[in-house]
């Protein structure tokens, strides 16, 4: 959605300007506490809230020049005798995302020590009410308060978006069964086509929290944050973010509201998976990409599949690269490099052409039994599940 702004721009000249001070609603709000919700301010909207299953929010430090450019910015309108129109508008991030909050800095300050004093009086009650926005309706719908975000800061706004980023509800349902591994390219290509992206024409994009999550929730090894913050980044950069910044912070704070349910999304197993140039990912056969016993039958063909479309998206991506399949088993029987072992690594190679690999990236071979503890040791319980696995070795150039 477009929205008509003052001329004055948000500029770096206007970050040069001298600290000032600030007042929003309160620096230290009474019990129980009001904020006004209207009108929304321009400038800055921060989508967030405190909901089950993701940490309780805080004030990242990086941040607080977004605050020092909105007082800057409201004090000039305020010396120009324009109405301040700028401000901090939070969005809460529930399954029925809303304004929870608006906030302005008070630019009546008659002299530097004043206005430095409303500055400071602004910048703590932005930073309480950053972990006290709670949620007020069940699951999580980050993408709508990221769309409301995005039409409260205006064109040229920044648009900030603190939250673990599993979103509940659709078009975006993460409890959906593999949406956690989608392909960010083609899931963003479906939310396009259907109309769902937000308008972020202009803005800047800040993504904070995004795959760090609290209990019951379980959490995302970092190879699945990594995945889901490149998701939410193609969003933003889909939706015509003009940029894109990622604050990546570990949180391993629990949540602060879990009154209100929210549907905690199934991890799946982790998978060593690793995208780039001369990297080496282990698929082990007690992962997503298993087979039946003396098979080439995936136990979960979705799942495979899920985990391949990865390294079949890259390696579309990259048509100079190759893979480099490997397939060993356990130490039973003939050590057979033509056996089971190569045709593993055939059935998964055949899923990656199937996935969009060029057939020729991928060649596949096989070792026959694993090397733990040794190639020629025999078979034992402890050293059989390390031996079933396909090893996808990838190179450029």
């Amino acid at each position: 959605m477009k929205r008509r702004v003052l001329s004055l721009s948000l500029t770096a000249g206007l970050l040069a300007a001298p600290a000032l001070a600030i007042s929003a609603c309160s620096a230290q709000p009474a019990q129980p506490r009001t904020c006004p919700t209207s009108p929304v301010a321009t400038g800055l909207a921060v989508a967030v809230g405190d909901r089950s299953d993701s940490p309780q929010p805080s004030w990242p430090a990086q941040l607080d020049s977004q605050l020092t450019r909105i007082v800057n910015l409201t004090q000039q309108q305020a010396d120009h005798h324009l109405t301040p129109t700028a401000g901090v508008t939070f969005v809460r991030v529930d399954g029925r995302p809303s304004v929870g909050c608006v906030m302005s800095y008070d630019s009546s300050g008659a002299n530097g020590p004043a206005r430095q004093a409303n500055a400071d009086a602004f910048l703590s009650a932005v930073h309480s009410e950053v972990g006290r926005l709670a949620a007020t309706s069940p699951q999580a719908d980050p993408l709508t308060a990221l769309s409301q975000a995005a039409a409260a800061a205006g064109s040229g706004g920044t648009v900030v978006l603190m939250d673990s980023g599993l979103q509940t509800v659709a078009p975006l349902n993460f409890t959906q069964a593999d949406l956690l591994d989608a392909d960010p390219v083609g899931l963003v290509a479906q939310l396009r086509s259907a109309g769902e992206l937000p308008d972020l024409d202009g803005r800047t994009v800040i993504l904070d929290g995004i795959g760090y999550t609290a209990v019951p929730q379980v959490p995302l090894d970092q190879d699945q944050r990594d995945h889901l913050v490149e998701l939410w980044r193609q969003i933003a950069l889909a939706s015509g973010a003009s940029k894109v910044q990622i604050i990546a912070t570990p949180d391993t704070q629990p949540s602060g509201s879990t009154d209100l349910a929210v549907t905690s999304v199934r991890v799946p197993a982790p998978d060593n998976v690793h995208l780039g140039c001369d990297q080496q990912s282990i698929l082990a056969d007690d992962g997503a990409v298993g087979f039946l016993p003396n098979k080439t039958t995936f136990r979960d063909n979705s799942a495979a599949r899920t985990v391949l479309g990865r390294f079949a998206s890259w390696l579309h991506a990259n048509p100079g690269a190759h893979a480099a399949l490997t397939g060993s088993i356990a130490h039973y029987g003939a050590d057979d490099q033509h056996g089971l072992s190569l045709a593993r690594a055939q059935r998964i190679g055949s899923v990656l052409v199937d996935l969009g690999a060029a057939p020729s990236q991928v060649t596949a071979s096989g070792a026959g039994w694993g090397p733990y503890p040794t190639k020629t040791a025999p078979h034992d319980s402890t050293s059989d599940p390390l031996n079933r696995r396909v090893v996808v070795q990838l190179s450029c150039g």
